[in-house]
């Protein structure tokens, strides 16, 4: 009996330890990325806009919201994400790609691309309101 438990502990061990090496690349590979840096500019760029949309909030909620923001706890909920969908071989070759110069360029582009993106987004749906505006006037609706 005791030699059975000795083979569970041990195969359990050694997929813990499996588990363990996954979960760290997994962190390596979201650190490479920038995801942290990317998720804080994100939040940057969208309290203001939050800040116009919720006008009776208060300075104090956003900057206290800034303030306690703990991105290393909301990259940590990544982990299970890229655990579920990639393997640890994709994982490894993903950590190789961004350690690559055109994986470090993509990290440093993201950003500016993310943020023109933003506004190219406003842009594009300011158009697509006013083209339905137009369409359901000529359509008959009132008072739009």
């Amino acid at each position: 009996m005791k030699k059975y438990i000795w083979i569970i502990l041990v195969f359990g061990s050694v997929f813990s330890a499996s588990s363990q090496t996954k979960e760290e690349e997994i962190m390596r590979l979201l650190d490479l990325m920038g995801t942290k840096n990317l998720a804080k500019q994100t939040i940057e760029m969208f309290i203001p806009r939050m800040q116009v949309l919720a006008p009776s909030v208060p300075k104090e909620f956003w900057d206290l919201f800034i303030e306690k923001m703990d991105l290393d706890l909301f990259i940590k909920a990544y982990v299970p994400l890229y655990d579920r969908h990639y393997t640890l071989e994709d994982i490894r070759a993903l950590i190789t790609f961004y350690e690559s110069p055109v994986g470090k360029k993509v990290v440093e582009v993201t950003p500016l691309i993310t943020a023109e993106s933003l506004s190219l987004g406003e842009e594009w749906g300011l158009l697509m309101g006013e083209l339905i505006l137009e369409e359901l006037k000529k359509a008959g609706y009132e008072g739009i």
